[in-house]
């Protein structure tokens, strides 16, 4: 008996070897074409899209590939299609290899077909391919999505999948554009409560553009010279139930980061108000958020109160004035102007949430629902309705942490 046993297990663990020891389902790189940016537009013929595909060579760059390949790192089609499932069978009539969308990073909406109705509907289609991660961005661009990516030419990266990790990365890190992955939008398509940012974009540089503050830009207003790109990340496309209403600049997105728990913003570079005499100069600093905001509400009065605490640590960077920060007056002074500047922006802000956007650009409605016993209670309350005649208080709470370094006044010359 114990024998037969014996002879039992082990036919079991040679049948389980052989299954994981086969290749038969095995995929060459090289057998696949991979979508790193996918492009929708609208379309003349009723029912279709127009898809564009950043298909990227996984071999260029690679050791596979060698050092000296002449085989081009990217190549970009675009087709009309009914919807993305449909676009990688008519791409292979195309493309030599396999359409994957494994390692897609970025579907970029053109601007006149994100305030189309119908884009929602779009959108929603990439819930059926299994292969579309939802932690792909979401970003809308001034030109249509498809000389988008025509116009995107890199200088420094070759590798496309590379570019756009680096800017998006870096955009979210210091908080000049959102965190729009396809979760993000769901998640807010599912709540009805709050609206959605996504990231805005742009290749084509705004010509002679209005000088701004260096975080008051949208994508295409920073000027800048020289032997660049011209593609910039910055600001946010604002969606209301799905449907592209507005813009944010800058400045803006990075209020919402700051105010939204679930981004990853770190360190923010900012200008403020310089308090000392001397010199009109503005400040620069940088900001640090290290722990998540405190947020108090007053839902039981007809006009409901708010009061959001704002901790951060700051790094002061430059010191036009050369003010004197070994003087506590001057610590002071400088501590009181920044709370009172990141106060007024916010203040202002949320007024502007209200009046205009008509809702507020990130998930504070999950901070209403814990003053309620049942859901029942939370949807009478009707947050959406509720929110527009809030009395909103932001408290910032501001620890300076560095000064910079102290330099003393140059003498004019004759004292």
């Amino acid at each position: 008996m114990q024998k037969t046993e014996a002879v039992c297990k082990f036919l079991i663990v040679i049948i389980m070897v052989s299954l994981l020891s086969g290749c038969w389902d095995r995929e060459e790189l090289e057998d696949k074409a991979y979508v790193i940016g996918l492009g929708i537009d609208g379309s003349k013929h009723k029912g279709n899209i127009k898809v564009t595909m950043l298909l990227a060579n996984p071999e260029v760059g690679s050791i596979q590939g060698g050092g000296g390949s002449t085989e081009k790192p990217r190549e970009i089609i675009t087709f009309e299609a009914n919807d993305f499932i449909a676009a990688k069978a008519t791409a292979n009539a195309i493309i030599s290899r396999s359409i994957s969308y494994e390692l897609l990073k970025i579907i970029v909406v053109s601007e006149e077909y994100a305030r189309d109705k119908e884009f929602v509907k779009t959108i929603y289609d990439t819930l059926k391919d299994k292969q579309i991660r939802l932690n792909s961005y979401l970003a809308v661009s001034k030109e249509k999505a498809s000389e988008y990516f025509l116009n995107n030419k890199p200088k420094m990266e070759t590798r496309p999948h590379k570019y756009y990790q680096f800017m998006i990365e870096h955009g979210i890190e210091n908080g000049l554009i959102p965190e729009s992955t396809l979760l993000r939008f769901f998640k807010t398509m599912e709540r009805g409560t709050d609206l959605y940012l996504a990231m805005y974009t742009t290749a084509t540089r705004q010509k002679n553009p209005e000088y701004k503050k260096e975080d008051e830009y949208l994508a295409g207003q920073v000027r800048a010279t020289g032997e660049l790109d011209d593609t910039q990340f910055i600001g946010s496309a604002v969606f209301r139930n799905g449907r592209m209403i507005t813009k944010l600049s800058g400045e803006e997105t990075r209020n919402v980061n700051i105010l939204d728990d679930s981004t990853n913003i770190k360190d923010v570079l900012v200008n403020f108000p310089n308090p000392f005499p001397g010199s009109e100069k503005q400040m620069s600093a940088r900001m640090f958020k290290t722990e998540n905001n405190k947020v108090k509400m007053n839902v039981k009065d007809p006009r409901p109160k708010i009061f959001i605490t704002l901790p951060l640590q700051v790094e002061i960077m430059s010191n036009p004035s050369m003010a004197n920060f070994a003087i506590k007056k001057n610590q002071k002074i400088l501590k009181e102007k920044i709370e009172e500047d990141i106060r007024k922006i916010n203040e202002e802000f949320f007024k502007k949430t209200q009046t205009e956007l008509k809702g507020v650009p990130y998930p504070l409605s999950f901070s209403a629902r814990k003053y309620f016993g049942t859901i029942q209670e939370y949807k009478k309350f009707n947050w959406a309705k509720s929110y527009l005649k809030a009395e909103i208080h932001v408290i910032p709470e501001i620890e300076i942490i560095d000064y910079g370094r102290q330099i003393k006044k140059p003498i004019k010359m004759g004292d």
